[in-house]
């Protein structure tokens, strides 16, 4: 009875593990999955990331042009040819025949005389002269004819070169009576008016001659090596904001030991509104790059001694920050010579015509922001609108 007691119970534990395998599996996936509901129910759902705002700025492209860099002074017009036109006799002005800012040619008469008295005194020269010759002619026949002694003779002879001397000087003296230009020139000031008594050495006008005007420039010796004589140069009218070209006409061989610089004379054109003794600004090209890219000033950042600029990337909605290597710099424009390597990456691609860069609005970006251009709204307390490219 015993053995068959213990046989019984050795089967029935068997049934019980097996009923127990069966239904391991489905425990585990009931626990699995009540777990997973609960660990859902317990965890929020992550919040999604805001887009970074857009930044509105300005941008232009870049351009590719000659860049130069320039020697920058200033100087004094002055004439090349300036003279005070004088009365070479003794006289009263009877008549002023050319005004102030006239053109005039070399000999054309300027002011006349009263030559009454010049006019006696050349007649009465010129009737000496004649008897004198008539004279002289009789005394040749005579000598001819041994009717004439020699030492005779030569004092006829004397006395009719003395005659001719006196009706030339008569002449020279009815001729000053009128006042002529020395050279071509215009008239810059007239002295005296019409009934004012003149005497030898009296200024009538001042006459200068124009054409060109001239401005000496001292450059400093290392520049005056690169020049040459017939190179252009721009000239600033401070006073009327005219803007001409002249050209070197001269360089000095030189060197001032006090200032170390060389004179160059740079003649100018003759230009309305250009007048002797106007201050200008005169720029001379010391060198130049041809194919230079270019950009605005405004789309420059400083940080310490380092220059930075803001590239729109392809997408046109984010930029990239820049390092700038700068070369030639002229007014509003400056030239980019290298890209160096950008904050967020090792290196800088090389700059491209047509690059879309920011000008406006940069000083509030970083690497990689996000940038519009629909609508540019100036910075706080300026006075005018910036019109969108």
């Amino acid at each position: 009875m015993i053995v068959h007691a213990r046989r019984y119970g050795t089967r029935g534990n068997g049934l019980v593990f097996l009923f127990a395998l069966l239904c391991l599996p489905a425990l585990l996936w009931s626990c699995s999955a009540g777990s997973a509901q609960e660990s859902s129910e317990s965890s929020p759902e992550p919040e999604a990331v805001p887009e970074e705002p857009a930044i509105a700025v300005k941008v232009s492209s870049v351009d590719r042009r000659a860049m130069s860099t320039v020697y920058s002074t200033s100087a004094t017009l002055r004439a090349d040819k300036r003279a005070k036109v004088i009365a070479r006799t003794v006289g009263v002005i009877e008549k002023l025949l050319v005004e102030e800012g006239d053109v005039v040619n070399r000999g054309q008469a300027l002011a006349v005389l009263e030559k009454v008295e010049q006019q006696i005194a050349y007649e009465a020269a010129h009737t000496d002269q004649e008897t004198l010759e008539r004279e002289l002619q009789r005394a040749e026949r005579l000598l001819a004819q041994h009717l004439f002694s020699q030492e005779e003779f030569e004092a006829k002879e004397r006395a009719a070169e003395q005659a001719r001397k006196k009706a030339r000087l008569a002449a020279l003296a009815l001729e000053r009576t009128t006042i002529r230009a020395p050279f071509a020139g215009l008239i810059l000031v007239r002295h005296l008016d019409v009934g004012a008594t003149v005497s030898n050495g009296s200024v009538v006008y001042d006459l200068a001659d124009l054409n060109p005007l001239y401005a000496d420039v001292s450059v400093p010796e290392r520049h005056a090596a690169l020049l040459s004589p017939g190179q252009h140069v721009r000239l600033l009218a401070e006073a009327t904001d005219q803007q001409v070209e002249g050209a070197i006409e001269r360089i000095g061989y030189e060197v001032d030991p006090a200032t170390a610089t060389v004179k160059v004379v740079v003649a100018v054109p003759p230009s309305p509104g250009l007048r002797p003794g106007a201050f200008v600004r005169v720029e001379i090209v010391i060198d130049e790059h041809p194919r230079a890219f270019v950009v605005p000033r405004s789309a420059l950042v400083a940080e310490g001694r380092r220059w930075y600029l803001f590239r729109v990337k392809e997408d046109g909605e984010h930029v990239a920050k820049l390092e700038a290597k700068l070369g030639y710099e002229e007014r509003d424009d400056v030239e980019i010579v290298e890209l160096l390597a950008s904050v967020g990456s090792t290196q800088a691609e090389a700059l491209a015509e047509g690059d879309r860069v920011v000008t406006a609005g940069a000083a509030a970006l970083s690497d990689d922001a996000r940038i519009t251009t629909e609508t540019f709204l100036p910075e706080v307390g300026s006075t005018s609108a910036v019109e969108e490219e």
